[in-house]
């Protein structure tokens, strides 16, 4: 039981986690329209706590690393997918902190933002290569 539960509970998570960034992407998306002279609304709140949850659930994935260990007695045994896990929590709290610091300190700015914009965009891409791989491990798993 514990076996599948195990097996069953990251996957899941960092599925839920790649839903709510590509939606806090598609808010940030927005922000750049409105800075681009586009009349869009930006929904700020909505962005930072779907941001903050989707970057917290990515940084919560290295529980895939206690799941392989659990069952296989050895992390990196999934290859690019454990090693392609580290930039991702990287990145995650990069965007954590670039994030908390912009609705902290609200004002105009350039460099962070596009700092914030970057990373996340670069982690989002990471994260569906990681899905991917996720998949095919998955499968492997269960053959």
């Amino acid at each position: 039981m514990w076996d599948t539960l195990v097996l069953w509970v990251h996957p899941v998570m960092q599925s839920v986690a790649a839903l709510i960034g590509l939606l806090a992407m598609w808010q940030g998306w927005k922000r750049v329209q409105m800075l681009l002279g586009r009349k869009v609304i930006f929904p700020w709140r909505t962005h930072v706590r779907m941001g903050t949850l989707g970057l917290l659930l990515w940084t919560a994935g290295a529980f895939g690393f206690y799941a392989t260990h659990s069952l296989f007695g050895a992390t990196h045994i999934t290859g690019g997918h454990a090693f392609m896990a580290w930039p991702i929590m990287a990145l995650s709290v990069l965007g954590l902190i670039t994030g908390g610091i912009m609705n902290k300190y609200k004002k105009k700015r350039f460099w962070l933002p596009l700092l914030h914009g970057v990373g996340n965009t670069v982690l989002i891409i990471l994260v569906l290569y990681e899905c991917w791989t996720g998949i095919e491990l998955y499968e492997a798993f269960l053959a």
